[in-house]
């Protein structure tokens, strides 16, 4: 951050309270990075200096108890970098002169107007800046030669032809060299002759900024002694990204890499971690990280800044270092040595992480910080658990392993085998047996188990002559089994080698194909029209995905009680007999019905009191579809289905409910549209009656009332009377019409006689008369019904007379009513059931289509005849009698 970014607190020693407050609003005001903190007096200011960090000292020259440049030495004493600018009225040569002779970092008169603060604002932030850039190059050069001299690894500095510049102790006692020995020679020194080729690669690259960050050499010491070193190697560059200088950090891993040997075989080579760097204050916070730390303990260098050093410590290695800190600054005592100091820290994640720490204490600006150089030694730690667990696993890890293994070297001997590849083969050797076998010889005699013998000893002898590696290669037998193989070429201490695992698939590739079988039905079914294709679909997939030669799919009829199985397709029940029930009770029918829970039978002859005990049928297995029914699985064998089955079946009639909710859906939709239709239609025939119909009377009234009023003859309201009766009645129609509509749902038991006579008294019926010829109840939805037979009766009564006589009586599929009036023309009963149509000048034409519209919502038939005396006589069909 600069010093534009940081806030920046001033200390304003002025015993000139209103010019210091007013000081303070123009700093504060056109700066929003600066704090000021006034004090009258020097005493006051120094008394601040302790209380708080301040970034600049402000002040006046003429003060009653010493003069500003006095109170600069005083400050210099304990602060000899901390910026001063001298701000007096009181200007002259002298006074400068001694001021800068004083030290003090700048010198600005008062002067009148307000720009002079914006003067002494600059000022501020210049020497702030200036202060704080020293003070980090500081601390970087401290870090930088604490890391050089107190790192325990060996570090070189090389110059630009890259000979050593200088190299620390650490590296010279690695490398066996006195102190100035080795500065000015070449790198060529310190390395093996056989290893100079490929450490003068890296030196280029190195040098050109390529590479070369990371070696493991060989080295010569100044005995000559051969050892191996471990080479960390960093470019320092400026700000134009220039390399400055190359620092290199090094340490003999040669017992190490001896070690390591023994697990050549099972591990990769262990690289050391680069340090993470601190500083730390005495309230014990971080103040500085480098970027190795986010490596380390998880945390961004900037997330730690300000927080307690413990933070990386679990709980009780910052315990005792909170103990140890606390001692060495009240006495300045060292509870121990505090060079590479093994801890354990903690890690973000919470996890632990064993460390080296060095830390050095240093003096920056009157400031005691502390530099800690930290070294993550978890491999090291770990190393002989390591060892240990990578013996235990290797010991035991052929006989735990669920695959046949198999190792041989490289002259094809057998070196190890497993009992699992013996199970596999039917081996009745020993696993220790074949050990020192010809593996040539063995697999020769294991070729006769495979579909083509000759062709895989050709893959094997292709395989181990190439060194090819293979996973997951199948491979099929003669008895229909799958084998999946996978092949490694290895590196054994004396050569070269070769592993080989068998497995068996077989189980997998057949739960792959049910899973497959099972993608396809799902697609099949979102693609079904109808509940008879579902029933068809699900029936063959269940013989696809659970793999059985008899099975049967049942959906609920629309009653909810029947079942209806799958047409065209081979029923359970023509090999067990009669289907299981599936009413209310303790049917395993009806048990999976009502709960939804999926039930599976070992073997149904335990029981054959309830099935047939010479049918082939052995298991079965009952998967619920929830308001649909349930699907009924039968296997010949016994102890067949197993949790896969059903998971797979839950699957199955999961896309089964789907399928069939999706063809409810789509009937709904396209009911609606039917009704959507019919109210598209009945719409037009209204705009169209509207627009005719109640024209001609609304026509009547208005020309009616216009004549009474020109005449006074009221005469002409009896007219307008006769228009409004008769629009009022066209309105009645076309409400009852268009409120009702065709659909009918509310439908119950009708006594037809009791309603028939209840309708008669509704209608005014003067001298006529009702004959009813009917004892019979039907189902209808009653209010509709009532509607059609009083329709009807005025119907009769509108075109035969006061004296009509309407009979209502039975027929085979339904009732009629006639009455004995003149009848209807045949040539116009086409026409009486459209909307308006009627023969009455009065009349409204909507009774007879009200009377259609209500029969058609039943699902009923109307047919209009010649009465038995000649009349008219409707006939209702396709009723239902209850």
């Amino acid at each position: 951050m600069g010093v534009s970014d940081q806030p920046i607190h001033v200390l304003h020693v002025e015993d000139d309270a209103a010019f210091a407050e007013l000081v303070s609003v123009y700093l504060e005001r056109d700066e929003d990075a600066i704090s000021v903190h006034t004090a009258a007096t020097p005493e006051e200011g120094r008394e601040l200096l302790t209380a708080r960090e301040i970034d600049c000292i402000v002040s006046d020259y003429d003060m009653p108890e010493m003069n500003g440049i006095e109170f600069l030495e005083r400050v210099r004493e304990t602060y000899p970098d901390l910026p001063f600018i001298l701000y007096t009225g009181k200007g002259s040569e002298e006074v400068a002169s001694e001021a800068i002779s004083a030290g003090v970092t700048d010198y600005l008169q008062k002067e009148r107007g307000t720009s002079q603060y914006t003067v002494l604002a600059n000022r501020i932030h210049n020497a702030v800046e200036q202060y704080r850039s020293t003070r980090a190059l500081e601390s970087s050069r401290q870090r930088l030669s604490l890391l050089f001299e107190e790192s325990p690894l060996g570090i070189i500095e090389w110059s630009e032809s890259f000979e050593i510049a200088r190299v620390n102790d650490s590296g010279r006692e690695i490398l066996g060299y006195e102190e100035g020995e080795l500065a000015g020679t070449s790198w060529e020194t310190i390395v093996a002759d056989a290893e100079r080729d490929e450490v003068g690669d890296i030196v280029e690259q190195l040098q050109s900024g390529d590479g070369g960050f990371h070696s493991i050499n060989e080295n010569v010491r100044a005995d000559g002694e051969s050892i191996i070193c471990e080479w960390h190697n960093r470019l320092v560059t400026d700000d134009d990204g220039n390399v400055v200088t190359i620092f290199s950090q090094f340490q003999d891993i040669t017992e190490r890499q001896t070690r390591q040997r023994e697990l050549e075989q099972h591990r990769a080579l262990i690289h050391a971690a680069n340090n993470a760097i601190i500083t730390v204050d005495e309230s014990n916070r971080v103040q500085s990280a480098n970027a190795a730390v986010e490596e380390m303990f998880g945390y961004e260098p900037s997330e730690l800044i300000g927080e307690p050093v413990t933070t990386l410590m679990n709980d009780d290695t910052a315990t005792r270092h909170e103990a140890m800190f606390t001692r060495y600054l009240q006495t300045g005592e060292q509870t121990r040595a505090w060079n590479d100091i093994e801890v354990e820290g903690q890690h973000r994640d919470g996890s632990r992480v064993p460390l080296s720490v060095t830390f050095g204490e240093v003096v920056q600006g009157g400031e005691r910080l502390f530099v800690g150089i930290i070294r993550d030694i978890t491999e090291e730690s770990e190393y002989r658990q390591e060892l240990e667990w990578t013996n235990a696993v290797l010991s035991k890890l052929l006989e735990t392993l669920p695959i046949g293994v198999l190792a041989e070297d490289e002259s094809r001997e057998i070196l190890a085998a497993n009992d699992h590849l013996l199970e596999l083969f039917d081996i009745p050797e020993a696993a220790d047996d074949l050990v020192g076998d010809d593996c040539e010889r063995v697999a020769s005699e294991l070729s006769e188990q495979f579909a083509d013998p000759d062709g895989f000893l050709e893959r094997v002898n292709e395989i181990v002559g190439e060194d090819i590696p293979v996973d997951g290669e199948e491979v099929e037998l003669a008895d229909g089994r799958t084998f999946v193989r996978t092949h490694e070429p290895v590196e054994l201490p004396d050569g070269n080698g070769h592993l080989w695992t068998y497995r068996d698939a077989t189980a997998q590739r057949r739960r792959e194909n049910r899973l497959e079988a099972l993608n396809r039905t799902a697609q099949e079914l979102i693609n079904a029209e109808s509940r008879e294709a579902v029933a068809e679909i699900g029936v063959t997939a269940a013989q696809e995905v659970l793999g059985l030669n008899a099975n049967a799919i049942h959906l609920v009829n629309a009653d909810g009680t029947a079942l209806v199985p799958a047409a065209g397709t081979e029923s359970v029940y023509t090999l067990i007999g009669d289907p299981p029930a599936f009413t209310e009770g303790d049917s395993i029918t009806w048990r999976v019905y009502e709960t939804g829970e999926a039930v599976a039978i070992d073997d149904i002859h335990d029981d054959p009191d309830i099935y047939n005990p010479d049918s082939p049928i052995r298991s079965e297995l009952y998967l619920p579809l929830g308001e649909y029914g349930i699907l009924i699985a039968g296997s010949p064998t016994p102890d067949t289905f197993d949790e896969a089955d059903l998971a797979l079946g839950r699957l199955l009639a999961g896309s089964i409910v789907t399928a069939l909710e999706q063809i409810e859906q789509l009937e709904r939709l396209r009911d609606r549209e039917q009704e959507l239709s019919e109210q598209n239609e009945r719409l037009d025939e209204f705009a169209s009656i509207v627009s005719h119909d109640l024209r001609n009377p609304l026509n009547v009234a208005v020309g009616r009332v216009e004549l009474a009023r020109e005449t006074g003859e009221l005469d002409h309201l009896d007219a307008v009377e006769r228009a409004n009766e008769r629009m009022s009645a066209l309105i009645d129609d076309l409400l009852t019409l268009a409120r009702q509509g065709s659909r009918v749902s509310d439908v119950e038991a009708v006594d037809l006689r009791g309603l028939a006579s209840g309708c008669w008294a509704n209608v005014s019926t003067a001298d006529a008369t009702l004959d009813l010829q009917t004892d019979r109840s039907i189902s209808a939805d009653r209010s509709r019904l009532q509607q059609l037979l009083e329709n009807l009766m005025r119907n009769a009564l509108d075109h035969a007379g006061d004296d009509v006589t309407v009979t209502i009586g039975d027929l085979d599929v339904g009732f009629y009513v006639e009455d004995d009036g003149p009848g209807v023309p045949a040539e116009i009963r086409g026409e009486i059931f459209d909307a308006g149509y009627s023969t009455d000048p009065s009349g409204t034409g909507f009774g007879l289509s009200i009377v259609e519209q209500i029969v058609s919502g039943h699902g009923w038939d109307i047919t209009v005849t010649d009465g038995t005396d000649g009349g008219a006589r409707f006939e209702i069909t396709g009723v239902d009698f209850a």
